[in-house]
């Protein structure tokens, strides 16, 4: 039999601590043994009934078959109508190009203008999927930390020093995964300066965008003062609870828009149509559901700040997205050896910081996406893990 030979570039992926719990967690629990789950973003909450409505009633009119690589032309213009109403930026559908989420869009963003070699600067610590998806870019990631003493803001200085001449796009990441920071307007402006000196792409994930609290306020990156060369990648997953529909969007510069669509073509042809469907009936639909997991998780952040006072475990209280980091530097273990024996003895799934980068090696990252009662005592439960 002869021996299957993968691609340099599967092992060359960074793969998710988080998966890893998961599967872990899953192995537990069908032996029969409870799981408190802190690990995934994944919304606790069901996808609104008025766009499941509005997929069923597509589905028994009749769904058409393939839509453009770019989507459906009504989602396009939905979702121009959407950034321009919340970032003061005219948009026009030309300028939007609908993805297989908003992961998709990260990718076909940097497949679109990152050449063999070019150096990707990304947060640190930032999602894994921003390392695998420069890798399969074929670039090269450099980290620039985010600072947990100042609540995991932008150290500008610490990210100049990491540009280089084969810098090439610039991810930023507000609301933060895996830090719930939110960037103030002031930082957001430094960093798009700085890259606009440097003539960088900046690449702004900002999925979380509605779900900010405690009187923080999104700032976004492709305002009304942003160049052509900032890409925004945004999506439906969070905002309304559709992560298993699979619909984001890249809305830049026509033309990188339609390079991103051209890169469509041949890996999924277009997103799935009914989760366009769905997805135009979340945009137009009734906002109450944002603003009811909004005040939600902004109360979750709450209760976790006061079940952990007094221990020193919170780095930063969070003030968007549905993230915590807990530092657990006093237990003497590496973050993932945490999290296998968080696990194993206490029964609690949560992310190793280490999946987040170097600056997070002694936090582990906790999902506040479950109900009160899991939170409270999951948090319980970790906190008596660690030495007083």
């Amino acid at each position: 039999m002869s021996e299957t030979v993968l691609a340099a570039r599967v092992g060359a992926l960074h793969r998710s601590g988080i998966r890893a719990v998961m599967a872990l967690a899953a192995q537990r629990e069908r032996a029969g043994k409870p799981v408190i789950h802190l690990e995934v973003g994944q919304p606790d909450f069901p996808t609104p009934a008025h766009i499941l409505d509005a997929a069923c009633r597509a589905m028994q009119n009749g769904l058409p078959g393939y839509t453009p690589n770019a989507g459906i032309t009504s989602l396009r213009e939905a979702v121009a109508e959407r950034v321009t109403r919340l970032n003061g930026r005219p948009v026009s559908v030309d300028s939007v190009c609908i993805t297989s989420g908003a992961v998709a869009a990260l990718q076909l963003a940097l497949l679109a203008v990152v050449e063999p070699g070019d150096e990707v600067l990304i947060p640190d610590p930032g999602w894994p999927n921003y390392r695998s998806a420069t890798t399969l870019a074929g670039g090269v990631c450099v980290p620039y930390p985010l600072n947990p003493v100042r609540g995991f803001a932008i150290d500008l200085d610490a990210l100049a020093a990491r540009i280089s001449a084969r810098s090439r796009v610039l991810m930023l990441n507000s609301p933060g995964n895996p830090t719930g920071a939110v960037f103030t307007a002031e930082q957001v402006a430094s960093v798009l300066a700085l890259a606009e000196q440097h003539g960088l792409y900046v690449l702004s994930d900002e999925v979380y965008e509605d779900l900010v609290f405690g009187g923080a306020r999104h700032a976004s990156a492709f305002t009304a003062a942003s160049s052509d060369r900032v890409i925004l990648v945004s999506g439906a997953s969070k905002s309304y609870a559709m992560t298993g529909w699979r619909i984001g969007w890249l809305v830049a510069h026509p033309a990188l828009a339609a390079g991103a669509a051209a890169l469509v073509e041949p890996q999924t042809s277009c997103p799935a149509t009914i989760a366009q469907v769905a997805a135009e009936a979340a945009l137009r639909g009734p906002q109450d559901a944002v603003g009811t997991m909004r005040d939600a998780y902004g109360r979750r952040a709450q209760l976790a700040a006061a079940c952990l006072e007094g221990t020193g475990l919170l780095v930063a209280r969070p003030s968007g997205a549905f993230y915590a980091m807990l530092d657990i530097a006093r237990s003497g273990l590496d973050s993932s050896m945490f999290v296998q024996r968080a696990l194993e003895i206490s029964g609690v799934a949560v992310a190793p910081g280490s999946t987040f980068g170097a600056v997070a090696a002694k936090n582990v990252r906790v999902s506040l996406a479950s109900s009160d009662d899991a939170i409270r005592e999951g948090l319980r439960r970790l906190a008596d893990l660690l030495p007083g």
